[in-house]
């Protein structure tokens, strides 16, 4: 079994889990820091914005005062609010930019609003400046007003909004890259177990199937468990198809070819003469034409199973091929004392290739000729049974018992009253491939008494004119 660990030591990204869970986290991660500094690019605009408007309004307070007081008096004034705890630093200056009250620092003021940077006492190398934003108003007489708010608090706010986000952004990709590696390993155990399993039946151990959890509780690999287990299911059945046919090979033709030997050193032990040696040839080709007839239907029903020859399938009449069929058999039937008859009262249309189902039909009118004692009687019908079309060919001859009639489509299989007659128990064999490859169902029925084969086609239909 494949040992399953979190990280090889070597080279980690060439870990399935490694990457999944460690893209998984970065994407995350990505997602937290977009969202993180669209936050803190929200919260920094309105910390100005709101600067603004507390100084528009405190100016707007003093201005109104100005209608009511002395210019001695507005000076007070400011240095009474200057005083009384606002956070406003204030600068009255005259009309020649002399200052008269307030504490914010000597510097050129334009009228409205800006931003200075002041230095700090003492400051450490590095050190940021105070940030603050001013607002500079014309008072009477020339004078002017100017306040200013410290944004410096503010700032360190968002600042330290900023620091803690990237530690919890940190904390946030080690966790999810955690959680995302035990999950990733928890999917990626169970595809190993599949990959076990594939690997085991390589091996030859057939039986084994891929683990599938309830229905109620089955996700994606599920599925694919139960995809490779239907394959592995066909897979076994092939094989053991493969064998069951080489073992019946090798069983059946052992006797065409023993006797095929057994003539030809007859011929070679006994005396030369020209009229045995012929008699013995002929038998011997007749030996060779059983063999190659038996491998040449093996050769037919692989291609069938394989695929061939779908693609030449059309619009057949399969009343019109039953009827030919019927008439090639006739004189046969007749000589051997069986009456053949055909019952397809019109045209009934199914998809197929000509040579097959004329073959199909052939096989199965064949197989009851020959398994069926001198005087019985063989129908075809073709008929529309529903959504079907329905090939029957039944006989009244003296059947097949219902455990026999579940084998009579394997390849070599020879009930015990057949031993007798001629044929390699392929003749069905080949109907059923046919059928099969015409998507069609084919059954055997006991017909009391006789035999009742029926295969049900799928009905012709028009193919969807492209769009």
């Amino acid at each position: 079994m494949r040992a399953i660990c979190w990280l090889p030591v070597r080279f980690p990204f060439r870990s399935t889990r490694a990457r999944v869970a460690l893209f998984v986290s970065l994407l995350f991660v990505a997602a937290f820091g977009v969202s993180g500094l669209a936050t803190f690019l929200v919260i920094s605009r309105p910390v100005e914005e709101t600067a603004q408007a507390r100084l528009a309004r405190e100016a707007g307070v003093i201005t109104t005062l100005v209608a009511t007081k002395s210019f001695s008096n507005l000076a007070k004034l400011v240095q009474d609010r200057e005083r009384g705890g606002e956070r406003f630093l204030f600068r009255l200056a005259n009309a020649q930019h002399q200052r008269i009250a307030g504490d914010l620092p000597e510097q050129a003021y334009v009228e409205g609003f800006s931003t200075v940077l002041l230095p700090v006492r003492g400051r450490a190398s590095g050190e940021a400046d105070f940030r603050i934003r001013v607002l500079t108003v014309p008072l009477a007489n020339g004078a002017h007003l100017s306040l200013g708010e410290d944004l410096s608090r503010s700032r360190a706010l968002q600042f330290s909004f900023l620091r803690v986000f990237i530690l919890s952004a940190g904390a946030a990709l080690f966790v999810a890259l955690a959680a995302g590696l035990g999950y990733v390993n928890r999917i990626l155990a169970r595809i190993e177990v599949i990959a076990d399993t594939a690997d085991a039946v390589s091996e030859g151990r057939m039986t084994l199937r891929a683990p599938v959890r309830p229905a109620d509780r089955r996700d994606d690999i599920d599925h694919l468990a139960l995809a490779m287990n239907r394959m592995l299911n066909e897979i076994e059945n092939l094989v053991i198809s493969v064998r069951q046919v080489s073992d019946d090979v090798a069983h059946d033709l052992r006797t065409p070819l023993a006797h095929l030997k057994q003539r030809v050193e007859l011929a070679l032990a006994g005396p030369p003469d020209p009229v045995a040696m012929r008699a013995a040839l002929e038998g011997a080709s007749e030996k060779i034409d059983e063999v190659l007839a038996t491998f040449e239907a093996l050769l037919r029903i692989g291609q069938l199973e394989a695929g061939a020859n779908l693609a030449a399938f059309q619009k057949l009449d399969l009343s019109e091929i039953a009827a030919r069929v019927v008439e090639a058999f006739r004189p046969s039937a007749e000589d051997a004392g069986h009456g053949l008859v055909l019952h397809a009262p019109r045209n009934e249309y199914v998809s197929g290739e000509p040579s097959l189902l004329a073959q199909l039909i052939a096989n199965l009118v064949e197989n009851s000729l020959i398994h069926t004692p001198t005087g019985s009687s063989l129908e075809v019908r073709v008929e529309t049974l529903g959504r079907s079309v329905r090939l029957t060919v039944e006989d009244d001859g003296p059947g097949v018992g219902a455990v026999e009639r579940e084998r009579i489509f394997q390849r070599f299989y020879r009930g015990d009253r057949s031993r007798t007659t001629p044929g390699s128990g392929l003749g069905l064999s080949l109907a059923a491939a046919v059928a099969r490859a015409h998507h069609a169902e084919i059954k055997a029925e006991d017909a009391g008494p006789g035999l009742r084969i029926r295969i049900d086609f799928p009905p012709w239909e028009a193919p969807e004119a492209a769009v």
